[in-house]
């Protein structure tokens, strides 16, 4: 987390000081201004996309065809460019618009951070889309760029003023052969009057990772290459591939692919331990210990009807819809949990294994997997059921961390420890396991 941190302010002094001497290179999106309303953003991406925003559409797979086809009859030679060329703000103006502020208020009057990560969701496509964009295509582009992984969330305001303006701003900072990473942040007017040049305070900053996909074909699709102009950027990029080489290995290492590690085996041991009667001689008698509760008994699970309301430019389900859902379920699992109100501090990872189809049935289950002092870990599972044949398939892993509201604000010690949470069975061991893991990594 200290190291994202760093790399968003080191960035944004990159960005800030190169981005208005940068070359344009873009053809279509070159007019697009570096600093736009928030609502602009997604007509911009169905304009690249090629969507009328009807639901059920069929893709017009002939513009595409000739698309590729010029694409390939010109060669389409990488173009390096800069992390200045992708560069890009986004304005939400909630001092001003009141229809906004009702959109994004929570019942305590600050901003629904499920609804910010709708919108980082969005901006990191059309930024993405920036880098991708070649001299020679015209207004639709031949490739599709969707959301993979979101490698982490971390917020700096647990209760963001609803009555401020709000700055999204994000750029390329890695590159991978068909893989792009978007750095991003939101900020927000210290002033609440909006005076002219007021200071910006940092809200919460993001790493998504985005993937190019062949939009007839089911492969990926090459991107252009960044150009590294400076020490800094090395840098930045140096982070993308420790960031990339991290995930790896953290995937390999899953509980669901190897033996967990010695110490986490002794801490599940000990856990079993306290909740047993040594006495009793048996191991069907299980107690739990003060302070306790079962990590199966920590479970809320939540439906719902995919309508085309929530669709992105690509007839899918919107991914940003997903992840809103899924903290607004964590949310109030976290609060049965903690029983008091609780602040998001991290979205961990988020991972994005299949589309959403309109019309899908999702159903998210959540649960406290871990808890340490005041925090906690909440992993929701989202699938889609097809009721036609009963077949359920796993579409997203999410992992929150949250805290009481009074931590958050007050520090540490003004409120009591969360419950512990205790597994009972091998799996809600593994659970568990995979919980400490997401509360203790960086």
């Amino acid at each position: 987390t200290a190291d994202r941190m760093a790399l968003n302010a080191f960035a944004s002094l990159l960005c800030k000081s190169s981005i208005f001497v940068a070359s344009r290179q873009l053809s279509s999106i070159s007019s697009l201004e570096r600093c736009i309303p928030l609502n602009k953003v997604r007509e911009q991406l169905m304009t690249i996309a090629g969507s009328s925003g009807t639901p059920f559409e069929v893709r017009d797979c002939a513009a595409l065809t000739e698309a590729l086809a010029r694409e390939q009859q010109l060669g389409s030679q990488p173009l390096a460019k800069p992390m200045s060329a992708s560069y890009q703000e986004a304005l939400l103006s909630l001092r001003t618009q009141a229809g906004l502020s009702v959109k994004y208020v929570n019942t305590h009057n600050g901003i629904r951070i499920g609804r910010l990560l709708e919108d980082l969701d969005i901006l990191g496509v059309l930024i993405s889309y920036r880098h991708a964009w070649q001299p020679h295509w015209a207004e639709r582009a031949p490739v599709t760029i969707v959301t993979a992984f979101v490698d982490g969330v971390c917020v700096h305001t647990p209760i963001i003023p609803a009555n401020r303006d709000l700055r999204l701003s994000g750029f390329v900072s890695w590159v991978g052969s068909s893989s792009i990473e978007v750095t991003m942040k939101i900020e927000q007017q210290a002033d609440e009057d909006g005076a002219a040049g007021v200071a910006w305070t940092p809200v919460l900053d993001a790493t998504f990772v985005n993937a190019a996909r062949h939009p007839l074909e089911n492969r990926a699709a090459k991107l252009n290459p960044l150009l590294l102009e400076s020490a800094a950027d090395r840098e930045i990029f140096q982070r993308g591939e420790r960031a990339k080489a991290y995930r790896l290995q953290q995937a390999s290492q899953s509980v669901l692919s190897v033996v967990p590690r010695n110490e986490e085996i002794a801490k599940i041991h000990r856990m079993f331990l306290d909740t047993i009667d040594p006495k009793s001689f048996t191991f069907s008698r299980r107690r739990l210990p003060a302070g306790s509760v079962w990590l199966r008994d920590t479970m809320l699970k939540t439906a719902h009807l995919c309508h085309p309301e929530q669709m992105n430019v690509y007839c899918k389900v919107f991914g940003g819809f997903l992840m809103r859902k899924a903290l607004e379920t964590a949310w109030i699992c976290a609060f049965a949990h903690c029983r008091r109100q609780p602040v998001l501090l991290e979205v961990k990872d988020v991972s994005f294994r299949a589309p959403v189809e309109l019309g899908s049935l999702l159903f998210l289950s959540s649960q406290v997997t871990c808890s340490h002092g005041r925090r906690c870990v909440v992993r929701v599972h989202a699938e889609v059921l097809q009721p036609d044949s009963g077949l359920r398939t796993t579409t997203n892993d999410f992992y929150f961390v949250f805290a009481p509201e009074a931590a958050a604000q007050a520090g540490e010690d003004c409120v009591p420890d969360a419950p512990q949470v205790v597994p009972r069975s091998y799996s809600e061991a593994m659970l568990h396991i995979d919980g400490m893991r997401k509360l203790t990594e960086a």
